[in-house]
């Protein structure tokens, strides 16, 4: 941030939401960040329990197939396979824990300071649309300039408690020029959570 300059490098920061709305209304902050729902403590403990089924399993696999008479090309492909399923999908779902930890925080932080947020006007300068394979639109990612140009990104999520899983058309996504309002607490910092208000350009007023 800084310079006058829009920003626009990247991934949008964990905790800098975009929010669709019918009307710009600074009166008061949103209650929620709006962060995605992630699975509960007893589901991750399940998650973990079958990846270590899995690893177990693939431990019982390996040892039969060093231990026999199989080509060592084949022992080495069947090696590589299951090993890199069980690994890549431990590290997967560690690092969507890691976030999951981190959007608690965001969100109690918000909660807690919202009542101190101060709102400003902001321009769409820039956008990143996700689609499904239907179509429709499963996540975007605007780039906001606001009134000193200083630039930040943030994120709309399909799977929120307001947002309610819905997949959107996409001239449900902002355009580049659209007006938007900025809610912070403080600066505009990457672990500060950020919440961007934009028109649903397709809900006429």
């Amino acid at each position: 941030m800084g310079g006058g300059r829009v920003v626009d490098q990247g991934e949008a920061p964990i905790g800098h939401v975009v929010h669709l709305v019918r009307t710009l209304d600074d009166s008061a902050a949103p209650e929620r960040i709006g962060l995605p729902i992630r699975i509960s403590a007893w589901g991750r403990i399940v998650v973990w329990l079958l990846v270590g089924v899995g690893a177990i399993a693939t431990g019982i696999l390996l040892f039969h197939l060093w231990s026999g008479d199989s080509p060592w090309w084949f022992t080495l492909i069947f090696t590589f396979m299951p090993g890199f399923v069980v690994v890549g999908f431990a590290v997967a779902f560690a690092d969507s824990a890691r976030r999951a930890r981190t959007e608690v925080v965001l969100a109690q932080r918000w909660a807690d300071t919202r009542e101190r947020a101060t709102a400003s006007e902001g321009r769409v300068a820039d956008r990143q649309v996700s689609l499904t394979e239907h179509g429709g639109v499963s996540a975007f990612t605007l780039t906001v300039a606001d009134s000193a140009g200083f630039g930040i990104r943030a994120r709309w999520f399909r799977n929120t408690p307001d947002a309610g899983d819905v997949t959107l058309l996409q001239t449900q996504v902002p355009a580049v020029g659209s007006r938007v309002r900025i809610w912070q607490v403080g600066s505009l910092a990457e672990d500060a959570p950020v919440i961007v208000e934009a028109l649903d350009p397709s809900i006429v007023n």
